[in-house]
């Protein structure tokens, strides 16, 4: 599951796609994030069906019932930039994160995203997590080379990627557990 992730570096996403927004160290479900359709544009993270009579609020879709679950079949594409993000390993009682990424080079996560009561909601879609990342947790998200983000956006199941091979990690303090914390420290190792 990918629950949070960062997009640290805005002069890399002003000159890749035009658009000025501040660093983020800790984007939280709900929060706005930059995605990619035909154009770059802000959704709500959070993903409701169209059909949904109470919000569902879903982060995260898993790949091998993308075509499956109801909740998904009127799903749209998109891509979700990123630069990194994090994962809770249990260790006995506790969970410890981990700062996943790739040296501070952005990468695009595999996306849907639908219309619900008039705004804009995505998720990113998940697969099971490649052998070396699987140490931290069993799923990952899809992670999309800049030229497969085209093929997904027109529908292509483009879910193993060899992008994940390039992925570091460590683990970082646990402010990063509340969304409150959005600084650089949450990327610090510890």
């Amino acid at each position: 599951m990918c629950g949070r992730y960062t997009l640290r570096d805005s002069l890399k996403v002003s000159a890749r796609f035009g658009i000025d927004l501040k660093a983020s160290y800790n984007i939280a479900p709900s929060n706005s994030v930059l995605t990619i359709t035909d154009q770059p544009q802000s959704m709500k993270w959070s993903y409701n069906p169209s059909w949904a009579k109470k919000p569902m609020n879903l982060i995260n879709a898993r790949s091998e019932t993308l075509r499956e679950k109801p909740s998904f079949k009127m799903a749209k594409r998109c891509l979700i930039v990123a630069d990194g993000w994090y994962e809770w390993l249990k260790q006995d009682q506790k969970k410890q994160p981990y700062y996943l990424h790739m040296r501070g080079e952005l990468f695009l996560f595999g996306g849907i995203y639908n219309e619900y009561n008039g705004e804009n909601g995505c998720a990113i879609v998940t697969r099971e997590a490649s052998e070396e990342l699987s140490q931290v947790h069993g799923r990952m998200p899809v992670m999309l080379r800049y030229d497969e983000g085209e093929g997904w956006l027109k529908g292509h199941d483009l879910f193993d990627s060899t992008l994940h091979k390039s992925i570091h990690f460590y683990a970082v303090n646990t402010m990063v557990n509340s969304p409150n914390n959005n600084h650089v420290d949450c990327i610090d190792p510890l």
